[in-house]
């Protein structure tokens, strides 16, 4: 790894430290991105890390394990996150696929009750009419019996 790649994955691992957890998050990903481009791992790091002259001296290792430790913790921390995360997406999703069958019974339902109320609809227009008809033949009926009256029934006929 050259010297630019290790200064940039130095700022990259210092992000890692964030409180955000989704900026700590992508810090770690793309730390580990960096690492499997040139066939390492974060444990190469760390090794490489223990093996340097300046990390002989006994405070110096106890401070980068401490260190070592506190990414690991963090690490495992989001991974458990992630693994949450997942999970509830997946309930999410199982949730909008329920409401998306039930939207579509209702609309299916909405769509029937639809044609029902046009089927009803129709249904007493006609009603409305044959009785119309029927009211009007009853009324032509009643009419031409009075014609066909003589004057003396038709006088008889009014008064009652």
């Amino acid at each position: 790894m050259n010297q630019r790649v290790s200064e940039q994955l130095d700022k990259i691992l210092a992000l890692a430290d964030s409180n955000h957890d989704g900026e700590a998050l992508v810090a770690v990903r793309k730390a580990r991105q960096m690492l499997s481009r040139d066939g390492l791992s974060f444990g190469d790091l760390a090794r490489a890390a223990s093996t340097q002259t300046y990390a002989k001296s006994s405070s110096m290792w106890s401070f980068l394990s401490g260190q070592r430790n506190h990414y690991e913790a963090r690490i495992q921390h989001l991974l458990q996150q992630l693994d949450d995360l997942q999970a509830q997406m997946q309930t999410q999703d199982l949730q909008l696929g329920f409401w998306r069958r039930r939207a579509m019974e209702l609309e299916q339902t909405s769509t029937h009750a639809q044609s029902e109320a046009e089927r009803w609809k129709k249904l007493a227009s006609e009603t409305a009419d044959r009785l119309w008809e029927i009211g009007r033949t009853v009324g032509m009926e009643e009419f031409a019996a009075k014609e066909a009256m003589p004057e003396a029934e038709k006088a008889t006929a009014g008064k009652k």
